[in-house]
């Protein structure tokens, strides 16, 4: 090739470096520049704080039980959300068409600055350069670089939204017990530190509000709504509030038809009818109750589907809480070995109808711990435990994948995961810390070390950046090393306990039944931080959204913010 040829092609080299390069560089200001108005238009239409909505609610507020306002903020709450998803779902996949600008402008920019003038070593056979051939390959090249744009463009939307689905960790929200994972540990950081309701010794209490039938479900949020449920011997139902104002937008009673008529026996005073705590994706809210009624709403209380699973037979209630897995609502109905053996079974039910997936028996007594989700180093699984076993199954067919024995007497505990250990617990047993990447009974290889004092029969472990707290049903609080088990210190409350502890802004939040609120600072060395009271009993766990904190009391539903977050 002549040395004017060479030059000639180097020179279509950097032309075509240069075209791909603006091509993804205009492409890349579009997007950024849409982003910015789609943000510009979330803003404006935020459902949880939109004027329009606050003025409705203070109206509301002037009347309680006014339909028609109640009617107006549901329409107004349906728009906005509309507008507000479908706002956030084109920033999602905005970001993703950036980066791919972003990529293809790189690309286009290297190739432009790759060619550099060389001289032979040996002089070359010469050959013609047409320059018509040199703009038909910059052509080429721009339509390559456009095509490249299209094409990553259609990868990355439906990856986007498949992505999309991973909301539990979305700043307002809280959508199952104990939150994200099932952990106890909240994502946002920010949290009231002082919490007291006491009359006359209010701090950092927005909101209160009477619950009308009694139960032990803790809230879930997600954004401007606050699902519970209540229930009594012969009424079972779900409520919404409003998460800013505490006014009951709706409540739903439930009934599966014939079968929900029938009341198990023995339900424990302290378990009662509506033990679980319900799940919400934010269109949708699942509630399971003690006589084995599920039921799918709609944000509006309107019922999707509604099923009875049969008549549990355990010696407490129904206890365990329902979980969400994509489409799958998972359940764990742990019940009493009867005269044909187990009856125990992990069932899936499809969460748009309510129809069956799949029902892994399970050859375990009576137990109400809540199963959750784990990344193991093999794939994702769901973690269950019961006397005697901690069991591990594969999402997609409920097959078994591991399990360890280590666990005895009634489990109400619900399991934990940290750092690829699982750990479980009961009162009369031990606190176990097991590794998550066996096969078959692992009982005896992954089992890492355990711990036989201030054990708990209703609060699960909390565990996070190595440390593990467990709060004793008598009123022990534990801190021990996550990988040893190791104990770093103890401190007696002096009172008893059925919530589980949290985690959040790098403080650990304890609930006494008396309503006692202790926070402490997650770190090796005790030291509280802060003491408050709920002003009545509290059996249940937290949720923490948007910087607030929920909690359910005997009677009232509370709402904390501010002070110290």
């Amino acid at each position: 090739m002549s040395p004017s040829a060479q030059s000639s092609r180097a020179r279509a080299v950097r032309q075509t470096g240069t075209g791909m390069a603006a091509v993804a560089l205009f492409f890349s200001l579009f997007v950024l520049v849409e982003m910015w108005l789609t943000w510009e238009e979330m803003v404006a239409s935020r459902p949880i704080d939109h004027p329009e909505l606050t003025a409705l609610r203070a109206d509301l507020d002037r009347e309680p039980g006014a339909d028609a306002i109640a009617d107006e903020i549901r329409r107004a709450e349906a728009a906005l959300r509309a507008r507000f998803l479908t706002g956030d779902r084109r920033l999602r996949q905005g970001g993703w068409l950036l980066l791919v600008g972003i990529a293809t402008f790189a690309a286009g920019v290297k190739l432009a600055l790759s060619t550099r003038p060389r001289i032979p070593a040996l002089a070359p056979r010469a050959i013609a350069w047409d320059p018509d051939r040199e703009q038909s390959l910059f052509g080429r090249a721009s339509v390559l670089g456009a095509a490249i744009l299209l094409s990553a463009t259609a990868v990355a939307v439906p990856l986007l939204r498949e992505r999309g689905g991973e909301i539990e960790t979305a700043r307002g929200v809280w959508t199952r017990f104990r939150g994200a994972g099932g952990l106890g540990i909240s994502p946002h950081g920010a949290a009231p530190l002082v919490l007291d309701a006491r009359e006359g010794q209010e701090e950092n209490l927005r909101w209160k509000s009477v619950v009308p039938l009694p139960g032990l479900s803790s809230p879930v949020v997600w954004n401007e709504r606050v699902y519970l449920t209540g229930a009594s011997r012969n009424s079972r139902e779900v409520y919404c509030y409003d998460a800013l104002s505490g006014a009951l937008l709706w409540r739903r009673p439930v009934s599966a038809g014939p079968e929900s008529s029938r009341i198990p026996d023995g339900v424990w005073e302290e378990t009662g009818y509506a033990a679980p705590t319900p799940v919400t994706d934010g269109a949708r809210v699942w509630a399971l109750f003690a006589n084995g009624d599920v039921v799918c709403l709609d944000a509006f209380g309107k019922e999707i589907w509604c099923r009875n699973m049969g008549l549990p037979h355990t010696m407490y209630g129904l206890a365990a809480s329902p979980m969400l897995l994509g489409e799958k609502l998972v359940l764990q109905i742990d019940q009493e070995v009867g005269d044909e053996g187990p009856a125990s079974a992990l069932i899936a039910l499809d969460a748009a109808d309510g129809s069956d997936l799949w029902r892994t028996p399970r050859d375990v007594e009576s137990s109400w711990p809540t199963p959750i989700r784990i990344q193991a180093p093999g794939g994702t699984q769901i973690l269950t435990c019961a006397n005697p076993f901690v069991i591990a199954y594969e999402p997609e067919d409920g097959s078994e994948i591991w399990c360890a024995d280590c666990l005895a007497g009634d489990g109400g505990p619900s399991p934990s995961f940290a750092e690829g250990l699982v750990l479980v617990a009961n009162i009369g047993s031990s606190l176990a810390a097991v590794r998550c990447d066996g096969e078959g009974d692992v009982t005896d290889t992954h089992l890492v070390w355990e711990h036989l004092e201030g054990l708990s029969d209703v609060p699960s472990p909390l565990a996070a950046n190595g440390i593990v707290w467990f709060q004793g049903t008598d009123g022990t609080t534990t801190c021990l090393d996550l990988h040893t088990g190791e104990v770093f210190w103890e401190h007696d409350q002096k009172a008893s306990f059925y919530s589980s502890p949290s985690l959040a802004g790098g403080r650990v939040y304890l609930i006494s039944r008396d309503g006692e609120v202790h926070v402490i600072e997650a770190g090796r060395e005790y030291r509280e931080l802060a003491a408050g009271h709920l002003g009545e009993a509290c059996d249940t766990s937290p949720a923490f959204a948007d910087g607030r904190i929920y909690v359910r009391g005997r009677r009232h539903l509370f709402c904390f913010e501010g002070g110290g977050s």
